[in-house]
């Protein structure tokens, strides 16, 4: 405490009132932690509500929807909040507010209702985008100009951590839904290697006196192993066949790695006293997979068929696996509820600078949004926002549901949440970096050669298959590490009294993270999730431009 009254009496007044506040920079990056986590943990919320609620992507992607478009509908409101209040208070009401929408998701829960969900998530939006209007901007006034991106960086690679940490973490604790797994030994086993080489190179030699020779878990792993395009030389009724030997559990693991019109083809042949047996995580996330799929006539008939296949037991039985599914959120997120809460209280009770423009309210009353406008810096920097934003949350969002594609990375759920972590521990690790380059190199051009660099990344991804695709979608986090603090600090640049009318605009163009994923869901339902990236590029592409060009403040005339 005392710490921060010292090094209030080390303010200067000339250009920045504030110079040197380590303390109250190392408060706020908790801050920053947080709203990391939060945000992030929607990555393992969608996958795990779209399982549980049976949606399609569009309908998945209403929950960024929901909680980006807080942004745009309470960032002005939540600037007014502070501009009444002072940075500190708004960022203790943001704690606050959020902590209420945790809270709520146990209600939520345990009445198993989707739109209940998506109200909590949009009162915890609301907290967070106060937060953003408050703590962005402080960060930046903590110190000179010529260094706030370096400093915003530096708080940003809190969050980071905060969005590396919540994949994995919400994993474990949410997607409990496991199934059997294969042990490890039978992947090096002899008999595995051959059948799955016999299987890639030569399918139709007498695979079927191959399949007899070897167990049960060699020829699982295999169905699991091959590429897709085999699936399409072998018949149903020799895949049907080796099912039919299977244990339920190990019916189940293999089942979820093959193809989706493939696996409704031999779902669709099942009897119902087979179905039944299937292990009801399985047999659910197989269900979810075909509210996905783009149904042709042979499709649609194959899973009439299988509906009608499904026993009321069985259906009582993926009922309440969806609800005791729903339920597991509850305990994570009422923790983080308390969390914040604490966060609110040692906020308030600790010693934070005033900030610079406490002493102006007055003179900030006579600024409208709308002046705003008149810096085409700053709208583009808005525009810069909502690309880069939709781009990132578009990513994170999908990823899970990517990896597991059996032409991409052919994973569980719980596998491909670790890419997720790998995926914003790059993003972590560049702005660990980006912090200190970019106090002797210029932003803008940082800015520019990130862009190239995802910019390829993505035609990578969208162009390959297997590990080249996982590993070049993964590493864009990397490169959009230094992308949110280097856009923002750009766009409030030079504002002078302005600077949290643009910061509310810029924060209000978080929205692309709601519109760019729900327009995206609705691509990746009609033509793919990896053709549907095409509309990430183009976000790529005019961060790339606002970096090369548009970030350059221009004199306005009164």
């Amino acid at each position: 405490m005392s710490h921060s009254s010292n090094e209030a009496s080390t303010i200067t007044t000339q250009d920045n009132k504030f110079t040197n506040y380590p303390i109250a920079l190392s408060v706020i990056s908790i801050v920053f932690f947080m709203w990391g986590f939060l945000t992030c943990l929607n990555n393992i919320l969608i996958p795990h509500l779209k399982t549980v609620f049976n949606l399609n992507y569009t309908q998945a992607m209403l929950v960024q929807f929901t909680f980006f478009g807080a942004y745009f509908l309470m960032s002005v409101p939540g600037g007014k909040i502070v501009s009444r209040l002072g940075y500190k208070k708004g960022i203790i009401t943001g704690l606050i507010i959020a902590a209420i929408g945790t809270f709520l998701f146990w209600p939520a829960a345990t009445i198993a209702n989707y739109y209940f969900f998506l109200l909590a998530l949009f009162i915890l939006a609301t907290g967070i985008t106060i937060l953003q209007v408050s703590a962005n901007p402080y960060v930046t006034l903590l110190g000179p100009q010529k260094t706030s991106s370096s400093r915003l960086n530096m708080a940003q690679a809190l969050n980071a951590l905060g969005t590396t940490v919540a994949p994995y973490l919400g994993s474990i604790l949410i997607l409990t839904g496991a199934a059997y797994t294969i042990p490890n030994r039978i992947a090096s086993d002899p008999q595995t290697i051959q059948l799955i080489s016999t299987l890639e190179n030569n399918p139709t030699n007498d695979i079927e006196a191959i399949f007899a020779k070897a167990s049960n878990e060699n020829v699982a792993y295999a169905l699991k192993n091959i590429p897709p395009y085999v699936y399409e030389k072998l018949p149903d009724s020799l895949i049907q066949q080796e099912l039919q030997k299977f244990s339920p559990e190990l019916i189940g693991t293999t089942l979820n790695n093959i193809p989706t019109e493939k696996k409704l083809s031999l779902l669709s042949h099942f009897t119902a006293e087979q179905i039944d047996q299937i292990p009801t995580g399985s047999l659910v996330e197989a269900l979810e997979s075909f509210s996905t799929l783009k149904l042709q006539p042979i499709d649609q008939e194959n899973l009439t068929q299988l509906k009608q296949h499904i026993s009321d037991s069985t259906n009582t039985k993926i009922e309440q696996y969806r609800k005791e599914q729903a339920k597991s959120v509850q305990t994570p997120y009422a923790v983080l509820g308390i969390i914040l809460v604490l966060l609110a209280g040692f906020v308030a009770i600790f010693k934070l600078p005033t900030n610079k423009d406490d002493n102006q309210n007055q003179q900030k009353q006579n600024y409208k949004l709308s002046d705003v406008f008149k810096h085409p810096h700053a709208v583009l920097g808005a525009i810069g926002i909502f690309c880069y934003v939709g781009a990132e949350v578009a990513l994170g969002s999908f990823m899970i549901n990517y990896l597991t594609l059996p032409e991409i990375g052919r994973m569980s759920e719980q596998q491909a949440a670790q890419y997720v972590t790998l995926f914003w521990g790059g993003t972590m690790v560049g702005r660990i970096v980006g912090s200190a380059v970019m106090v002797k190199s210029s932003p803008s051009k940082m800015l520019s050669w990130c862009a190239i660099i995802n910019l390829c990344l993505l035609l990578t991804t969208m162009f390959s298959t297997g590990y080249v695709a996982v590993y070049s979608i993964v590493a864009i986090g990397l490169f959009n590490s230094i992308m949110f603090p280097t856009i923002f600090s750009l766009g409030i640049a030079e504002m002078g009294p302005l600077t949290e009318q643009a910061s509310s605009l810029l924060v209000m163009a978080i929205v692309g993270g709601a519109v760019v994923p729900f327009i995206q869901g609705m691509l990746s339902d009609s033509i793919g999730i990896q053709h549907a990236f095409f509309l990430t590029l183009i976000c790529y592409a005019f961060i790339l431009y606002y970096g090369a060009k548009g970030s350059k403040p221009k004199k306005v005339t009164a």
